[in-house]
C-alpha cells in the first residue's frame, strides 16, 4: 500500500515529471504516476497496451481517436489498444496511468 501517492510526484516548470509505482506496489504490469506542468503535452501516439487514467487533480485535454475530451480531478477513462491518444495539461495536473 502506499499512502499520499500523489505526492510521490513533484511539478516542475514547463516538464513532465513521472515516477513507476509498480516497483512498490509489487505489481508486473506498468503504474506510472504523472505530473504534467500547464501547457506540457505528450504527442500523439498509438496506444501499445490496454491502459486506464485517472486524472488525480487538474485539468487534462484528451484527444483520443481524434476526440477531444476534458477530464478533470477523479475522470477515469479506458484507452485500448491501437487507439490515437494525446494529452495536453489545460493546469497543472497529476495522472495515474496503469497500463493493463
Amino acid at each position: 500500500m502506499i499512502e499520499s501517492f500523489p505526492n510521490l510526484v513533484h511539478y516542475h516548470d514547463q516538464q513532465i515529471a513521472s515516477r513507476s509505482l509498480s516497483q512498490k506496489l509489487g505489481l508486473e504490469q506498468t503504474v506510472t504516476l504523472y505530473a504534467f506542468d500547464q501547457g506540457e503535452s505528450i504527442s500523439p501516439e498509438v496506444s501499445t497496451d490496454d491502459k486506464l487514467l485517472q486524472v488525480i487533480e487538474g485539468r487534462l485535454l484528451l484527444s483520443l481517436d481524434n476526440q477531444k475530451i476534458k477530464l478533470e480531478a477523479n475522470s477515469l477513462v479506458a484507452i485500448h489498444k491501437g487507439q490515437m491518444i494525446a494529452l495536453e495539461a489545460a493546469r497543472p495536473s497529476k495522472l495515474l496511468q496503469i497500463d493493463l
